[in-house]
C-alpha cells in the first residue's frame, strides 16, 4: 500500500482500537513468543491485549516487587518490540515502538497477569500499514453484511469459505454435536444435527467453528428457530440470524465477487463467440 495512502488513512484510524484474540492474532500475523518490552536492561515478554496506531496494553507476567521496581524505571520512554509475518514478505517483520509508560494494572494483587498501558511517541509505517489494512478489511466486510442481498451459497460456496461443510459448538458441554451446514448467507444459516436436551431457546447466541478447516472462520448467530426432525428422534434443524464476523464475512465477500466476476468473463466469452 502507498505510504501517503497509509498515513492518511491512519489518521482516520487513530482511535480506532482492535483486541487482540488468538483469531485477530493469527490474522494479523503476529508473532507471540518474540515481543518484549525493554525497560532499561530488562527485557518483559508481554502480548499486546489491546492495539492501536497510538497506544496499547501488554499483557505480561509480573509479581507486584517486579511491578513496583518497573514503575521506578518509567519516568522516560521504552522500547516495545514486535514481530509480525507479512503476506507480501519472505521475512518476518521487527521492529521497535519508542513507548511511554502510562500504567501497570494488576487484576489482583496475587495474579501473575500485569497489564501494562503504553503510548507510543510515533507508530512506525510499517505498524500503521499492518493496523490499517486490517481495519479497511473489516469495514469492507461490515458493509458487506449490512448491505449485501442475503444471496445463498452453494454447497461449493460454503466449502470455500469454511473450508467444511460441518461446524462444531464453541461451548464446552454443549448439546449440540457436528452440525451439517445446510444453507448459508450473508445474514442466515441453517444447520441440521444431533441435539440432547436442553436444546437452544430462541435468541440465544451460539458460537461455532468449522469443525475441519479454519478454525479462525467464526460463526456467531441468533438462534432463530429451533425445529425437531420428526423422521429422526434427536435430530433437528437450527435457523440462525448471523451477526457480523470479519474473518467469516470477508471470505464470503470475496467468494461472491470471484463468482460474479467469473460469471462476467464466461458472458464475455459467449459474446466473442
Amino acid at each position: 500500500m502507498d505510504s501517503r495512502i497509509v498515513n492518511q488513512k491512519a489518521l482516520e484510524y487513530t482511535d480506532r482500537i482492535v483486541r487482540l484474540t488468538p483469531v485477530v492474532i493469527q490474522q494479523l500475523g503476529l508473532e507471540k513468543r518474540t515481543a518484549h518490552l525493554k525497560i532499561e536492561e530488562f527485557y518483559i515478554s508481554c502480548i499486546p491485549f489491546d492495539l492501536s496506531l497510538k497506544k496499547a496494553s501488554l499483557l505480561a507476567f509480573l509479581s507486584e516487587p517486579e511491578v513496583k521496581l518497573f514503575s521506578g524505571m518509567a519516568k522516560k520512554p521504552q522500547k516495545l518490540s514486535l514481530t509480525f509475518n507479512l503476506p507480501y514478505a519472505s521475512k518476518p517483520a521487527t521492529f521497535f515502538i519508542l513507548a511511554d509508560i502510562l500504567a501497570f494494572r494488576k487484576p489482583a494483587a496475587p495474579s501473575p497477569y500485569c497489564f501494562i498501558d503504553v503510548s507510543f511517541r510515533e507508530a512506525p509505517l510499517v505498524l500503521k500499514e499492518i493496523l490499517v489494512a486490517h481495519f479497511m478489511e473489516n469495514d469492507e466486510a461490515e458493509r458487506f453484511w449490512k448491505e449485501t442481498p442475503d444471496e445463498a451459497l452453494s454447497p461449493e460456496g460454503i466449502l470455500a469459505v469454511l473450508d467444511s461443510s460441518r461446524l462444531t459448538p464453541l461451548k464446552e458441554g454443549s448439546s449440540m454435536e457436528r452440525l451439517k451446514v445446510c444453507a448459508l448467507s450473508p445474514r442466515h444459516a441453517r444447520l441440521f444435527g444431533e441435539f440432547e436436551s436442553p436444546p437452544p431457546g430462541k435468541g440465544d447466541i451460539l458460537d461455532f467453528e468449522p469443525s475441519e478447516g479454519d478454525s479462525a472462520c467464526i460463526v456467531r448467530g441468533t438462534c432463530l428457530d429451533f425445529r425437531p426432525f420428526a423422521e429422526a428422534p434427536g435430530f433437528a434443524f437450527l435457523e440462525l440470524e448471523l451477526q457480523f464476523g470479519a474473518r467469516l464475512h470477508m471470505k464470503m465477500k470475496r467468494h461472491l465477487a470471484g463468482k460474479r466476476q467469473k460469471g462476467e468473463e464466461k458472458e464475455e466469452g459467449r459474446g466473442e463467440q
